[in-house]
């Protein structure tokens, strides 16, 4: 028979292997009742922890404690104060916990709590779910240091924090532990609260009302894809980017210091009226939240105080100086001229059919097409192609010209302050629908430029650059291309230059061959033929920087001693393609010296020209090897 010790002894380790047992059954493991076996270097410290599943989090650091709980709308801190926490914040907190890693480890018993700051003045963190179970329960201590390396390149260093698991069965070893988090707890957790007046999703923000000194605006749109615009005091298109402004700027707005309600003295309700106020308001809810910026104390002041209607226990102090790393009061836009639509106009390029350029004392030059048919300009009842680079620089100025300021929204029927009543300049465009859009222009007394829209009663100033860019001479329209020269038709090319003998060159275009002479000597042998190929093809492209008129002296002056001249013999054809003659057009360069620009003219055109120096370089190469 056994004895009754051996029986007691096989009782009880059957009562421990059951206790053991129902244990594992009911946690998973015996970690928490054994202790869990340390993280490997590389691994994380928290490999199950869910962020998403995160309902509080409690901060301790000394006698101060600090405990945020998610809500509907973000995270709310309760204690030490009533207030929204820093989203950024609880975002860092949430992503240490849940990537942290171990970079090195060390048995707690070998290493001195204050030398790695795990004792007095340390921070805990909790994390409980929606039950209040605990998810994870930190300490952290200094940084160590060691470094932790991400891959990249090059590659990211970052710092490593002390950090002792407080679960059970896991407080055996401390932790090099990857990130720092230091910086956000410093002075009683304060870094935690949201020095930001506004959180809001810009994309079902459906209104914003604006308060100044200089008077008040709405800005309104009917969906979260429509076009921003002024609704009150004016209905205005907006600038894009200053409302791109607006918008970052009210949500990364942060105040330089955060203070409780019951610690400041404020002014009275009754002086309310003297506040700016920005007000926003989303899609689908009539409560606005409300920023009052209360009048500065002095003129000189670089900050102020302000409140939030959402968050009733929060003071804020605003910079009214612009300040570096933050977004200040200054840096917003928050007028009507700031955030209206400073461009000419918007035309919708496309759709433009017709341009009329009416000035004082030029011919009407109307531009016209209809595609796919090209850009045509029709002066004193000619047609003709237009030039597309005038027309480029024409849809350049007025789409991309921006006010420089707005005169007056209610402009008299008296326009002669601004030279509108004799405009030097009107521009029509016409639309494919009909529609016309005119746009006069008028310089004052000073000199300064303005332009008012025909159906608007605003008036805008803008450069006086802008007239430089319009063409409204009836040669300025012309076509850049010079001549319909064709090699195929050429049959003889006299070359002069200025101090040298006419160089002749016949050229059979079937046999692609050149014969030249000069000074009744054959010095076709001395004839570069890729050079004379070259100079023929520059003739046939020839483009013109600009055409002049027929009178104009600075041309006439320069072409009276022409540098190269070349006298082209061309074949003609009817219709049949037979030869019927021959034709002589003879094109004069001349350099002005004074201005360096290169004049031209061809024998059947009564209009001098501006040729481009790169284009007069190719026509003078040398195309003898002498």
């Amino acid at each position: 028979m056994r004895s009754l010790a051996f029986t007691t002894v096989l009782a009880t380790a059957t009562a421990v292997l059951g206790v053991l047992a129902f244990w594992q059954m009911r946690e998973g493991s015996l970690d928490r009742l054994l202790g869990a076996p340390p993280v490997a270097v590389g691994g994380k410290i928290y490999p199950d922890f869910q962020p998403e599943g995160v309902a509080r989090i409690s901060l301790r650091s000394g006698e101060i404690e600090a405990v945020f709980v998610n809500t509907p709308r973000g995270w709310h801190a309760t204690s030490p104060w009533e207030d929204r926490m820093d989203p950024r914040a609880a975002l860092a907190i949430l992503t240490f916990a849940n990537t942290t890693t171990a970079v090195d480890l060390v048995p707690r018993d070998k290493l001195d709590p204050t030398a790695a700051g795990l004792n007095g003045g340390n921070t805990e963190m909790n994390f409980a779910d929606p039950r209040g179970e605990s998810m994870a329960r930190i300490r952290l201590g200094r940084r160590t240091p060691w470094l932790d390396l991400i891959d990249g390149d090059p590659p990211q260093a970052i710092p490593t924090t002390y950090l002792l698991p407080l679960e059970r069965g896991r407080k055996s070893h401390v932790y090099a532990a990857t990130g720092d988090l230091s910086p956000l707890f410093k002075d009683g957790f304060r870094h935690l609260r949201d020095h930001r007046p506004f959180y809001f999703n810009p994309i079902a923000l459906g209104k914003i009302r604006i308060r100044t000194a200089e008077g008040e605006l709405t800005l309104g749109r009917a969906n979260p894809t429509a076009p921003w615009r002024i609704t009150k005091p004016l209905d205005l298109s907006t600038d894009p980017t200053a409302v791109k402004t607006l918008l970052e700027g009210l949500f990364e707005l942060t105040a330089t210091k955060l203070a409780d309600r019951a610690d400041v003295t404020l002014p009275s309700q009754s002086d309310s009226f003297l506040n700016s106020q920005i007000a926003l308001t989303p899609f689908g809810e009539e409560t606005e939240t409300v920023l009052d910026i209360l009048p500065a104390e002095t003129p000189q002041a670089r900050e102020t105080l302000a409140t939030v209607s959402d968050r009733p226990a929060a003071v804020f102090t605003l910079p009214l100086k612009s300040e570096p790393e933050i977004v200040s009061i200054p840096d917003l836009p928050l007028t009507v001229n700031d955030l209206r639509d400073p461009t000419l106009t918007n035309l919708n390029i496309a759709s433009i059919r017709g341009i009329a350029i009416e000035t004082a004392t030029t011919p009407t030059i109307l531009v016209s097409r209809q595609p796919p048919m090209p850009w045509t300009a029709t002066i004193g009842g000619n047609e003709q192609p237009a030039n597309e680079q005038r027309l480029f620089d024409l849809l350049k100025a007025v789409t991309e010209t921006r006010a420089l300021s707005f005169e007056t929204d209610a402009a008299p029927e008296d326009l002669s302050p601004w030279g509108l009543h004799r405009p030097i300049l009107t521009l029509t465009f016409l639309a494919e629908n009909n529609q016309a859009l005119a746009i006069s222009f008028g310089i004052d007394q000073r000199g300064g430029l303005f332009a008012k829209r025909k159906t608007s009663p605003t008036v805008m100033r803008i450069e006086n650059s802008f007239l430089e860019k319009i063409a409204v001479k009836p040669q300025d329209w012309r076509h850049s291309r010079l001549w319909s020269l064709s090699k195929v038709d050429l049959t003889s090319l006299v070359r002069t230059e200025e101090g040298s003998p006419p160089l002749e060159l016949s050229y059979n275009d079937l046999a692609e061959t050149w014969k030249a002479r000069r000074n009744g000597d054959d010095v076709t042998a001395d004839l570069d033929p890729a050079r004379a190929n070259f100079v023929l093809a520059a003739l046939e492209n020839l483009q013109v920087t600009r055409w002049l008129a027929p009178a104009d002296e600075s041309a006439a002056a320069a072409l009276a001693k022409p540098f190269l001249t070349f006298s082209l013999t061309e074949n003609t054809v009817d219709d049949f393609g037979d030869h019927v003659g021959e034709k002589q057009e003879i094109i004069t360069l001349a350099a002005d010296p004074s201005t360096t620009l290169i004049y031209g003219k061809i024998s059947s055109d009564p209009s001098p020209f501006i040729l481009d120096p790169e284009s007069f370089l190719k026509l003078g190469i040398p195309l003898l090897d002498e």
